[in-house]
């Protein structure tokens, strides 16, 4: 009777066991590592650089120039980003898979005409990653993911890292898709993506990080200088580890200084309706080169300098708030913090953001801290002395 029951309990237990019947082997699979997205005559045109199952794994970093790359390009075409997807189908032996992708690369032509239903695609594929990195280029997308890098492995990694060193100079942003779609879909905000460039000046060509593209209505719609995406970088809180070039206050040559600590904040006021802000932005750094032959060991000399730093960091943030003015776009995000802070009031006025944006004051105020200088004077010429 007992070896009954068991056996009906083992009978039973396999059948609920639900198996492995949709596994994907790993040796089936083609891994990609980042995507191009660029306009066709027709539709779309979707590049894929997949890593090369021979290859990858055995090739060192910095080999980019050797003969067999470890990865290699595919492209399809079609009237939407999923049918140029399959009809890769029609030169791959493996199926595409999206988990392992690092960098999505829209060509500013498809980016300017309509970019809904590419993020719907992404929105809605469970395999795609939320941290993957979202760039737009000024050329061709495709041509952007296939550049043989001289220090990394594949295009993929050096655009990943390129994108990701914007706290070291604070000239260039960084958006995950996860936060870019939280942005794309605000009706009241406008998002930002990295912009990347072919540099063809060289060879072998390379990539650069530079400015920033603004999105809104399903479109790009404009893009930020160098300084204007400093200034976002400042109320966005990135730019610690940056460096900033001040003049010296006494003859006007260069300063470096590393920012080791910024923290912006960002106050919203209402009367009678009518919005206002305010941008407080607190600073420390430190002195890492200068040209000048001013000591800043004086006090007085190194409040100067001190100054001259927050006259400099509030030059950048007014710019980044004018172009956000031009534009009609708030990709600064001052309708969440006026949401945040005057819930009650936000949705009376929400419907009317737009206008009362434009017209909205901003105020800004920096306080910068030059901790560490130097233990000896600057140096300077023999006559100078």
């Amino acid at each position: 009777m007992k070896r009954k029951i068991a056996c009906v309990l083992v009978i039973l237990f396999s059948l609920l066991q639900t198996g492995c019947w949709d596994a994907r082997e790993i040796d089936e699979l083609a891994f990609v590592l980042s995507i191009g997205l660029d306009k066709a005559e027709n539709g779309f045109k979707v590049t894929a650089q997949i890593a090369s199952p021979d290859t990858y794994s055995k090739t060192p970093s910095g080999s980019g120039t050797q003969k067999a790359k470890p990865y290699w390009i595919i492209s399809g075409t079609g009237k939407t980003i999923f049918e140029a997807i399959r009809n890769m189908s029609a030169i791959s032996s493996r199926r595409i898979f999206w988990s392992h992708i690092k960098v999505i690369v829209i060509g500013e032509e498809l980016a300017r005409s309509n970019t809904l239903e590419i993020f719907d695609f992404f929105s809605r594929n469970p395999e795609i990653r939320l941290r993957a990195l979202v760039a737009v280029t000024p050329g061709e997308a495709a041509k952007t993911i296939d550049i043989i890098p001289e220090t990394e492995k594949d295009p993929s990694l050096y655009m990943e890292k390129i994108i990701e060193n914007r706290s070291l100079n604070g000239k260039s942003y960084m958006v995950m898709l996860k936060d870019f779609l939280e942005d794309y879909l605000d009706p009241n905000v406008g998002s930002v993506t990295s912009r990347i460039t072919l540099d063809k000046s060289k060879s072998p060509h390379f990539l650069k990080s530079s400015g920033a593209y603004i999105f809104h209505g399903g479109k790009m719609s404009g893009s930020l200088t160098e300084g204007e995406t400093r200034g976002l970088l400042w109320i966005k809180n990135q730019m610690k580890d940056s460096i900033m070039v001040v003049n010296c206050p006494y003859d006007y040559k260069p300063v470096t200084l590393e920012i080791k600590k910024a923290k912006a904040s960002l106050k919203s006021n209402l009367h009678d309706g009518i919005p206002s802000f305010k941008i407080e932005v607190n600073a420390s750094a430190n002195i890492t080169e200068q040209s000048c032959y001013t000591n800043f060991n004086d006090v007085e000399k190194l409040n100067k300098l001190e100054k001259a730093m927050e006259v400099s960091i509030a030059k950048d943030i007014k710019s980044t708030v004018t172009a956000a003015k031009n534009e009609q776009i708030d990709f600064i995000g001052l309708s969440r913090t006026l949401h945040s802070q005057h819930k009650d009031e936000w949705h009376k006025i929400s419907s009317n953001w737009n206008e009362l944006f434009k017209t909205s004051e901003v105020n800004i105020a920096v306080k910068v801290d030059i901790r560490h200088v130097s233990l000896a004077k600057p140096l300077q010429p023999s006559n100078l002395k």
